[in-house]
């Protein structure tokens, strides 16, 4: 099984990385400053270079983009832009550009979090993209041909990057052994379409 991790060495894509290739022979980690796998995913060149780059993959797993974080007051278009680029745009153009090079009943997932349907002060940026990306899950999963599987992860706050005893969005930070698990579990099932809280 040939599996991408983009985000590779973030908090949530290094977790994801670092487990799998313990578990799996071919394991790519891909990431904006990588010298081996380099990729940007607000850049739809960076992503179909890649993608050229590596041979045919069974599983693709995106933990890479970002958005603003301000209260809505201050919140500017230029702002919301941010997320939408890079979060958004940057996850749904990777689901563009990936069905074309990866296996028949290959898996894409995605990932999102806790605060497409929970509120978190100065959060508005980023609860507008995971809830359009959760959309865009639910409708694009149905129009994929060739068996390609569409998911999407949607974490809480990670313990440790932030306290455990300490809400956020309503809700204590999860352990990163759990959201792995909720990646892997894509592996093993054959769901499309499907939101996987973990919170």
């Amino acid at each position: 099984m040939k599996i991408l991790v983009i985000g590779a060495t973030g908090t949530i894509g290094s977790a994801i990385y670092n487990t799998l290739k313990n578990e799996y022979s071919d394991v790519f980690g891909a990431h904006r400053n990588s010298k081996s796998y380099p990729i940007d995913i607000t850049d739809k060149a960076s992503i179909k270079t890649l993608f050229e780059k590596l041979p045919k993959i069974d599983a693709v797993i995106n933990a890479a983009g970002t958005a603003s974080w301000k209260p809505l007051s201050e919140l500017t278009e230029d702002d919301y832009y941010i997320g939408i680029h890079s979060k958004l745009m940057g996850q749904v153009n990777l689901v563009h550009i990936a069905k074309d090079y990866v296996n028949d009943n290959a898996s894409i997932t995605l990932t999102t979090g806790i605060l497409a349907e929970h509120y978190e002060p100065n959060a508005v940026g980023l609860s507008l993209v995971n809830g359009a990306l959760h959309s865009f899950v639910n409708a694009a999963s149905k129009e994929l041909d060739r068996g390609i599987r569409l998911n999407v992860v949607a974490p809480g706050a990670i313990a440790g990057d932030f306290p455990e005893d300490q809400k956020f969005a309503g809700y204590y930070p999860v352990h990163i052994k759990d959201v792995v698990d909720s990646y892997k579990q894509i592996f093993n099932n054959n769901n499309t379409g499907t939101i996987y809280k973990k919170y």
